[in-house]
């Protein structure tokens, strides 16, 4: 399974603000420019994430943005779920497919799926804080 381009940043933005902590809010821009991707598409993933609640915005001359949540409470699998939904992996009725209603192929794509995410609801943004990532995240917040 791929995740889809705005799944990936949405992660990577909830990734950072983590990394920022609670005392700072961070702009879009800022946040953008560090991993070199399209303000535009920064902006509708914020707004994406702060309508399903997973981080809030702090308007005015320091406003930016922030967690809503400590990173402990922000579960992986729960927001690869809001993003991408889930049962979609095959569309049966697009085509037709002459196999619709006679066919597991779905049922099995669904149950693979499901397991994926229940994979990831293992684990918090917290979790891929650790080690290595934290290290870099730094190296990327303190680069000029």
């Amino acid at each position: 399974m791929r995740l889809s381009l705005y799944t990936d940043f949405s992660l990577r933005l909830l990734v950072y603000l983590a990394g920022a902590g609670q005392d700072k809010p961070v702009s879009v821009a800022k946040i953008a420019g560090k991993y070199g991707v399209s303000t535009h598409h920064m902006h509708k993933v914020a707004q994406g994430l702060r309508k399903l609640g997973y981080i809030e915005s702090i308007s005015g001359r320091h406003g930016g943005l922030r967690l809503a949540h400590p990173p402990e409470a922000l579960c992986i699998g729960e927001i690869v779920e809001a993003m991408e939904g889930s049962g979609h992996m095959a569309d049966c009725e697009r085509g037709p497919c002459v196999l619709h209603g006679a066919c597991i192929l779905k049922g099995v794509l669904d149950r693979a799926e499901r397991s994926f995410i229940d994979g990831l609801k293992k684990f918090s943004i917290a979790d891929v804080m650790r080690g290595p990532t934290l290290i870099r995240l730094d190296q990327l917040r303190k680069a000029a």
